[in-house]
């Protein structure tokens, strides 16, 4: 009977299914094809490498992948002859203000807008990358009274796409306070110094001891709290600081700091810095400059003082890396012509007439502002594996005839003169 019944449940059942085969993995998605882009026979400004007479700057997709005067080209390249052109690198505008924002307010990163005009414009005059601050510019129409510094990032004017367009938005640390501020505000500031520096040799501690093996059972290291961790930065090298500092009262002021403490600064609307130049070298401080800026010595002044035309080559004889920025730190077609982003290279050529060299002043627009923003590894000259952002001229960068007549950014083709609504029915020199 119970034989039966068994029987009888198991004829019942399903006979089990078979197992489903595993689905087959997907195909590899096709290999994405490089591209290729070979700016032929001009004159190549490395910047940092000398100057390659009729040489090849050959791009491969965002990155400048070789350089020489004899380079493989490799099958499907786009060939663009630039015989009798200068190739340089984008130039930099180590401040800028109103370029590619779409709002002021916020994170730089949230607010980018890369089919601004003002992108447009900032490409026609070989600019591809900016240190842009959030807020008014500066300069006006008789430059100087720049506003005040302010936490800022790297963008490239990668026209047409976000992709690409934010190189950095570091959290800086704001010293101004320590310029202009209340007594209790420039104790702050130098409080949140000493404790950042106290951090700092603590984690250096639990290192040393960590590579000796002489940790307790369970130690860990307690991280600095957000709010200080922008000052552990600073003073860890990873950050630099930027500090309005015009004249000798404040540039001492600002140096002071700097001594004490140690860390990359950038000293900003410096005028009287050619008065003490050595200290400002002593101190390894960087220096924005604008070599237009004017201002009159007081009268009877027992010391030199106000602005200097030599300020660039006093600066450089004393070993001071500068970036050269221009009155207007904007892009547009008002006010009067030559003093914003769009003719930077103006700015070389003034400082070169007060005394500069030639390869500094194009270094400050170039290699030496990428250093300041602290993306040199990136852009700011022409080698092999850096971004492929350049620029191609149709004579020296230094003279204000010069026109860009192409300017490629992340390796892409942004900028031609010839299809400019701006400038294509200026005719180029014979």
């Amino acid at each position: 009977m119970i034989a039966a019944l068994v029987l009888s449940i198991l004829l019942s059942q399903e006979p089990p299914k078979p197992a489903t085969p595993p689905a087959p993995p997907p195909p590899p998605a096709p290999e994405k094809k490089a591209v290729y882009t070979a700016l032929v026979g001009g004159d190549v400004h490395t910047v940092t490498q000398g100057v390659m007479k009729g040489g090849t700057v050959l791009l491969k997709d965002d990155k400048i992948f070789r350089i020489g005067t004899s380079v493989d080209l490799p099958e499907g390249t786009t060939k663009i002859d630039v015989t009798g052109k200068r190739v340089l690198p984008g130039f930099i505008g180590a401040v800028a203000h109103g370029i590619g924002l779409s709002t002021s307010q916020g994170k730089i990163a949230d607010a980018l807008d890369p089919f601004s005009e003002s992108v447009k414009l900032a490409l026609s005059g070989g600019v591809t990358s900016i240190y842009i601050e959030s807020g008014g510019g500066g300069g006006g129409l008789f430059g100087g009274g720049s506003a005040p510094p302010a936490p800022g990032a790297v963008i490239k004017m990668s026209y047409g796409t976000l992709d690409g367009m934010l190189l950095a938005e570091p959290s800086t640390p704001l010293l101004m306070p320590w310029m202009n501020g209340s007594p209790s505000e420039r104790y702050d500031v130098r409080d949140n110094l000493l404790k950042a520096r106290a951090q700092l040799e603590k984690e250096r501690d639990f290192e040393k001891r960590r590579a000796e093996g002489k940790l307790k059972a369970g130690e860990t290291i307690t991280r600095a709290a957000p709010p200080l961790e922008p000052y552990v930065k600073l003073l860890r090298g990873e950050l630099s600081a930027r500090i309005q500092a015009g004249r000798v009262d404040e540039l001492r002021r600002a140096l002071d700091l700097i001594n004490e403490f140690k860390f990359k600064a950038v000293l900003t609307d410096v005028i009287e810095g050619w008065t003490m130049a050595d200290e400002i070298g002593r101190a390894r401080a960087y220096v924005l400059l604008d070599v237009r800026t004017k201002e009159h010595a007081p009268k009877n002044s027992p010391k030199p003082a106000g602005s200097s035309i030599e300020q660039a080559a006093i600066l450089r004889k004393a070993g001071v890396k500068f970036a050269l920025i221009p009155p207007d730190s904007n892009a547009g077609t008002g006010g009067i012509a030559g003093r914003n982003l769009i003719t930077l290279q103006l700015e070389g050529a003034l400082a070169v007439r007060g005394g500069l060299d030639e390869q500094t002043a194009l270094e400050a627009i170039t290699i030496t502002a990428a250093e300041i923003c602290g993306v040199e590894t990136r852009v700011g000259s022409l080698e092999e594996g850096k971004d492929a952002d350049v620029v191609v001229l149709d004579g020296d960068p230094f003279d204000y005839r010069t026109f860009v007549e192409m300017t490629f950014v992340n390796g892409k083709l942004l900028y031609e003169k010839s299809k400019s609504p701006y400038f294509s029915h200026i005719k180029g020199r014979k």
